[in-house]
């Protein structure tokens, strides 16, 4: 089957729908499909890790919901899409974050082939979705197929657009991702290390966890806080910091996908503070395959990946003396960091992305059926 995937959110920005699209492309693959990823050109960057990607446009960033949210912008953007679609003939077109503009409100309106929409988005509300929602009613209206990630993202989107879901979660590639990844060697010392990874949007609460991070610096000296991911408010958030605290926040920034997973394998424990808006949490399923124990906020999309006490501890959002306290009960308990590692990994097959693709191709052929015989 000859297969599209337009996205907006793709290397080199990381996170959920990045990582998504990047296992499932792979996924697809694997099991014989034809795959082109459709997105925009990044500035500065031309990586697409050997896959089959085409960029159109350029890549527009603005805050929404606590994030800084991807946007495709250009001039003949629906008539590039046509172009694509005619010379590669897609049998199904799969779009993600379908009611964001720009590209894939484009690709629903431009392009021919059944079409398939998963939403990715959980908000509390959305005053823009509130304005607009007939006319993208319409739009999204003429979706063949939809996916939700999580009932939460169901039932969220379902009050903007009704109509029949699919719920298929999120996955994670539990060989990349594992215990066995060996650490990097920079990491190999006795601190306690406290993995960060993610955007510094507002929503994901980092400024949250450096606020905690003296507290547990007071009970346990010999602790590392090692951050993936950048953002310009990394600047701000880092001012509240101590001095001499400083040295022991190890800033990375964006680091290659093929590296990322030996950062899991170099913590102790990873922490995500995030406020809202998650509708999934991939890094949880990231850290949890990687064997890892966590702390995160008890939030809707969080609670419905770890069972608290199991996996890792979920604390109140926006309380630093909460998210420090799960901190240091872990990192002075071992054997117990042990115990949710163990659990984590067990919960984490059972997200393997090998289990998760072949329900997104079984849901394919579940709609071409179905269009198929509408006609």
């Amino acid at each position: 089957m000859r297969i599209g995937i337009i996205t907006q959110s793709f290397y080199p920005i990381k996170g959920g729908v990045t990582e998504h699209v990047n296992c499932l492309y792979h996924g697809l693959e694997k099991l014989g499909h034809e795959v082109t990823i459709i997105t925009a050109n990044f500035t500065g960057f031309d990586d697409d890790y050997g896959m089959n990607v085409i960029r159109i446009g350029r890549d527009f960033t603005v805050p929404i919901n606590g994030a800084f949210c991807n946007m495709t912008v250009g001039l003949e953007l629906g008539a590039k899409l046509k172009k694509i679609e005619k010379e590669k003939k897609f049998d199904l077109v799969h779009i993600h974050c379908p009611m964001n503009p720009v590209l894939p409100l484009l690709a629903i309106n431009h392009l021919k082939a059944p079409k398939i929409g998963t939403f990715h988005s959980l908000m509390d509300k959305n005053v823009l979705l509130e304005v607009f929602k007939e006319r993208l009613k319409s739009i999204v209206d003429r979706l063949d197929g939809r996916i939700a990630v999580s009932e939460a993202c169901q039932e969220f989107t379902q009050k903007y657009f009704p109509g029949q879901y699919k719920i298929i979660p999120n996955g994670v590639d539990t060989n990349r991702f594992s215990p066995q990844v060996k650490s990097l060697p920079e990491f190999r010392d006795d601190d306690l290390k406290i993995l960060f990874v993610g955007r510094m949007d507002p929503r994901k609460g980092f400024k949250y966890l450096l606020q905690a991070f003296p507290l547990v610096y007071q009970r346990i000296p010999k602790v590392k806080l090692i951050v993936v991911g950048n953002g310009f408010l990394r600047y701000w958030y880092n001012l509240s910091l101590p001095d001499i605290l400083k040295p022991r926040v190890e800033y990375l920034g964006f680091v290659p996908a093929d590296k990322l997973p030996q950062y899991y394998s170099s913590a102790d424990i990873y922490c995500s503070p995030a406020t809202h808006g998650e509708s999934f949490g991939v890094v949880l399923l990231e850290a949890m395959a990687s064997g890892k124990p966590i702390v995160a906020s008890d939030i809707r999309g969080y609670n419905s990946v770890i069972k608290n006490g199991q996996e890792g501890i979920l604390v109140e959002p926006k309380n630093p003396l909460q998210l420090a306290e799960a901190l240091i009960e872990l990192g002075k308990n071992k054997k117990k960091r042990e115990q949710m590692a163990k659990k984590g990994r067990e919960r984490a097959l059972k997200f393997s992305w090998d289990k998760v693709v072949k329900e997104i191709e079984n849901y394919y052929f579940e709609v071409l059926d179905k269009v198929k015989r509408n006609k």
